[in-house]
């Protein structure tokens, strides 16, 4: 090489016995060099990059979202818009700039490296636990599902390429049944999505999906694997098949034994309450990105040793929950959108100039509805109702960010054609947005309790009892809700069954869990969380001496559809009368102490959708030291009535109430006049008042008073001077009739509309005496 060549070369090749060229990484700004100059920078360029993929696709989400679409949707569009189909043949010049072909392979690097992360959060968000829970449903739908339209349609295809599309017989043994093979397995992490998107993860629906997914998914795993040692014996040899499979069976021992023991370590060294260590933290990424290394060097993908070793990630506090805060932002946030936009770059529609092959046309078509055939016919026989069948299959035959990366990160290993991968995108793009769609249509969550209307305590069977559901967040809400249940006056001739329900919010997983304790279920944690809760309710039980029956339960669910578990086990278990706690909470002084936003809009979700009655508890008795109510006390009980069913379901609870020897119950029913005109919602309620007004018992612990009021604000001033009475418990319905002089300008003022006019009005008196109310309503759910 002559010395005009070494000066041809110079600043951006060096000399040093062979030639490499320089590329530079960080500016040096705009008054140092040519402006023209500035996109040679990689940083410069890779930032530029990022701010308009993002930019872009964040404005074709806005207006996509309104139609429901997955955010998936606007990420793929972004980079097809971006890519040559639409920047590439019509703006060429700046796409060269914007996106030059040494730029392009960073963000490909980009994106391999986020879907490592990806598929690491993958395993230690899923709770494998959920498999040995599993019965002979979601076995039987999660295996049929995948295995059977796996083999069918990647056979059937490899067939029709050789003989219809004339493919060459290695092709078709490789590529074709790639390609057929990732469109038919089913993704746990997209159908968990999904049903996040649709907010349906917490029904009965949701939990048989989810389940399914996640068996279909390992299932699919060993098949992949399968499939890949059979491609390697094929291409190289028996022996070298073999050798890799025994060097990939002892990185996978290694991570199941060393790698998870160490975990175990991690977690015994966290104290409990406290966070992990960053240099713990540490340890786990460089250990997963070993592990890929390792992986991808002896036989096994890149991205399945970050996968098992999330499995082994214990799940929730505080490991699961610590790595999920601090990497899940990045990745779901930055690299996965990354992943979705390069695929839609990738793609070049003007390449599609004739029909896809048969052989993939086959496998969108026939292996599709093979698919959704073998879904709903298992779901079918197992008495899933129809809609609801098809809403399943549908699910598990979704596409989404799982297949966009394996055919983005396979595409080079497999050689695959643009024209192919291009077919991929548009694939999945079709499937991720009509697949929510047709879902939404078939299955309505909110109809699972239609003609469930009767479930209330006014309209229990005597001799039945009834059922209680009893919510609790912490340890004082269940301390709260069983002296409420204690006074419900349990008899041999009216038991009573209490559900206790520990709701927790899900940190750390995709996986919801519902644990019913007397099946002596348990999560993979130990547990500790719940324990005092359920002691709670078991110290109940022990304590009552009249017929009562105890079940606890734990959910654990995303906050934002922790209502839905709420109302299942009320269903499910034909509970009468949720309990809930109120938002706000104060100490013995009376003085507030914590006011609670999520718990308010949970509770108004739950009121919203419940299948039964409902009754906020707002428990201000912070005095009394025992949660069990002393027998020789004397409880003095309020209920105001103002008439309409809210009304009537309130004074059902209290007449339960006054069976008990020492409670002493007084109604006071608020008129307009002497002699109000009823109707017959006034007939309604002064039959139910009938026993009230004219009691049978001996006890004398009944009262019942009649107050004349002439507008709100006669009411208001009534409501204070019964404050100032000694009452232990204030009963009152949460609807009253909106044109009722009773409550006139009295609406305008609520602050806490779940509450009601009255509720609200009992709840915002400054008073120090510990009154609890509890605010009724019963719930009606129309068909």
């Amino acid at each position: 090489m002559g010395d005009s060549s070494l000066n041809d070369l110079k600043p951006e090749y060096r000399v040093d016995g062979s030639c490499w060229k320089f590329v530079p990484v960080i500016s040096e700004g705009f008054f140092n060099q040519r402006p023209s100059d500035i996109f040679r920078h990689h940083l410069i360029l890779l930032q530029l990059q990022l701010a308009v993929i993002f930019t872009l696709a964040a404005i074709i989400h806005f207006f996509l979202g309104r139609f429901y679409l997955p955010r998936l949707i606007s990420e793929v569009l972004a980079g097809v818009i971006l890519g040559p189909t639409v920047l590439g043949r019509f703006f060429p010049d700046i796409s060269a700039v914007l996106f030059s072909e040494q730029s392009v392979k960073v963000l490909a690097t980009l994106t391999r490296f986020g879907y490592l992360f990806f598929m690491f959060l993958i395993g230690v968000k899923m709770d494998v636990n959920l498999i040995k829970k599993s019965g002979k449903r979601e076995w039987t739908i999660g295996t049929m599902v995948m295995l059977f339209p796996l083999l069918v349609t990647v056979m059937v295809g490899r067939h029709i390429s050789i003989v219809v599309d004339k493919v060459d017989a290695q092709s078709a043994q490789y590529e074709v049944s790639f390609f057929t093979g990732v469109l038919m397995l089913t993704s746990f992490p997209v159908v968990a999505i999904l049903l996040m998107q649709l907010k349906i993860i917490n029904s009965e629906l949701g939990h048989l999906t989810l389940s399914s997914a996640l068996i279909s998914d390992m299932v699919s795993l060993v098949m992949v694997n399968i499939g890949n040692y059979r491609v390697i014996m094929l291409l190289a040899s028996l022996r070298v098949a073999l050798k890799s499979l025994f060097l990939v069976a002892v990185l996978i021992v290694f991570i199941l034994t060393v790698l998870q023991q160490m975990l175990y370590w991690i977690i015994r060294k966290t104290p409990e309450g406290k966070p992990v260590k960053d240099a713990y933290i540490f340890f786990v990424v460089i250990a997963l990105l070993v592990v890929a290394i390792v992986g991808e060097n002896v036989g096994l993908q890149y991205m399945y040793g970050p996968f098992i070793l999330g499995l082994t990630v214990p799940t929730g506090h505080p490991l699961a929950s610590t790595l999920i805060d601090k990497l899940d932002t990045i990745v779901s946030g930055w690299m996965l959108p990354l992943m979705s936009t390069y695929c839609g770059y990738r793609s070049n529609l003007w390449n599609l100039n004739r029909l896809p092959p048969y052989w993939i046309m086959f496998a969108v078509t026939f292996g599709f509805f093979l698919k959704v055939a073998c879904g709903f016919i298992p779901a079918f026989c197992f008495k899933v109702p129809c809609k609801d069948a098809t809403a399943l299959a549908l699910m598990l035959a979704a596409k989404g960010i799982v297949e966009l990366g394996t055919f983005a990160t396979n595409a080079d290993k497999q050689s695959t054609v643009t024209q192919e991968f291009t077919w991929a995108v548009i694939i999945v793009f079709i499937f991720a947005a009509l697949v929510p769609i047709l879902t939404r249509k078939l299955y309505d969550p909110s109809k699972t309790y239609a003609g469930y209307q009767k479930r209330t305590v006014l309209n229990s069977s005597i001799n039945e009892g009834v059922r209680m559901l009893a919510c609790a967040h912490r340890q004082d809400d269940a301390l709260s809700a069983i002296k409420l249940l204690q006074l419900s006056n349990p008899s041999t001739g009216s038991p009573l069954s209490v559900y206790g329900l520990y709701l927790e919010e899900l940190v750390g997983g995709a996986s919801p869990l519902l644990l019913n304790h007397q099946l002596g279920q348990r999560s993979s944690s130990d547990g500790g969380r719940w324990q005092p809760i359920i002691d709670v309710f078991n110290y109940f039980k022990s304590q009552s001496s009249k017929p009562t029956q105890v079940h606890v339960y734990t959910a654990i669910s995303p906050s934002s559809l922790m209502h839905e578990d709420v109302c299942w086990v009320a269903f499910d278990n034909l509970v009468a009368l949720i309990i809930l706690p109120f938002h706000r909470k104060w100490n013995r002084k009376g003085k507030l102490i914590s006011d609670s936003k999520d718990l308010r809009d949970f509770n108004t979700k739950v009121m919203n959708k419940a299948p039964c009655s409902v009754a906020i508890l707002i428990d201000r008795d912070r005095g009394r030291n025992s949660s069990i109510i002393d027998e020789s006390s004397t409880y003095n009980i309020c209920v105001v009535f103002l008439g309409g069913k809210d009304d009537r379901e309130a004074l059902s609870i209290a007449r339960r109430m006054k069976g008990w020897p020492l409670v002493f119950l007084t109604v006071i029913r608020l008129k307009e006049t002497e002699d109000m005109i009823t109707g017959w919602e006034g007939m309604m309620d002064d039959e139910c008042l009938r026993d009230i007004k004219h009691p049978s018992n001996e006890n004398g612990n009944v009262l019942y008073k009649e107050e004349i009021v002439r507008h709100g604000a006669d009411t208001s001033a009534l409501i204070g001077s019964i404050l100032d009475e000694n009452f232990d418990l204030i009963c009152v319905g949460r609807h009253s009739q909106r044109d009722s002089p009773l409550i006139e300008g009295l609406s305008a003022w609520t602050d806490l509309p779940e509450l009601g006019t009255i509720g609200d009005l009992l709840v915002s008196a400054e008073i120090s005496k510990p009154i609890s109310i509890l605010v009724v309503q019963q719930q009606v759910i129309e068909k």
